[in-house]
């Protein structure tokens, strides 16, 4: 936590943007491309109270302020700790639990994602119960605390969830990629045992190699898999 110092009083600022004032930004895009409107939303005091400030001093805070503004940092956090409880990314998505799927599928539709974030990342992290080294073991999944987590995680710095999001883009691409590739393959087997399929029995022809899409679950977990534990 910061402490600024404005006029006679002393401000409080957390260190980065946290994820609700991200969403209230997203909502209002042109409100907020106003410095004024910024500052005061970073700040949590009104405009007119902004603009009732010595000019060095807001100068001096928007300096502070500007790089936390426009941090983009977007690597994958798998723990980090809020309020006293260690949180740790999901690690065993092989048995994801029916309703934490459902959930996901709700709740990440494209044109709800932004007032969404808080949401999504409480279904991706849960408190750590055991942590041994590197590896963990999360907290069993209970749909009934996801939104009373959610409250809490809009505090989480904006970049947690630009990390996370970023990890599943690139997961996205590499399963494009696998289906392109995949498909090219059996496209190319295909050419080259049709002329087979007239001279040799079924049992005889060769056989294609396992789709490589059919791996995609298991190089997923595999990017995770050093945060799980029995």
């Amino acid at each position: 936590m910061i402490e600024i110092k404005l006029d006679d009083r002393t401000i409080k600022v957390e260190p980065h943007l946290t994820i609700d004032k991200y969403q209230k930004i997203s909502k209002n895009p042109n409100k907020y491309k106003d410095h004024t409107e910024l500052l005061s939303l970073y700040l949590d005091i009104t405009p007119s109270e902004l603009k009732g400030l010595p000019f060095d001093q807001i100068k001096f805070v928007e300096s502070l302020l500007t790089p936390m503004m426009t941090e983009t940092k977007t690597d994958l956090i798998l723990t980090f700790q809020h309020d006293g409880i260690t949180y740790g990314f999901e690690n065993d998505w092989g048995n994801l639990k029916w309703g934490q799927w459902v959930d996901m599928e709700v709740f990440s539709q494209q044109d709800k994602i932004s007032d969404n974030i808080h949401i999504l990342m409480a279904l991706l992290y849960r408190p750590i119960i055991v942590e041994k080294g590197k590896t963990y073991k999360l907290e069993k999944y209970d749909g009934d605390r996801v939104l009373e987590r959610a409250e809490i995680f809009k505090e989480l710095p904006i970049t947690y969830w630009f990390g996370c999001s970023s990890f599943f883009l690139s997961i996205s691409h590499e399963f494009l990629n696998n289906i392109k590739n995949s498909l090219e393959l059996k496209m190319w087997i295909e050419k080259k045992i049709q002329p087979l399929r007239k001279i040799l029995p079924s049992f005889l022809l060769p056989k294609p190699p396992q789709d490589i899409t059919s791996n995609l679950l298991t190089n997923f977990v595999e990017k995770t898999s050093p945060s799980s534990t029995d």
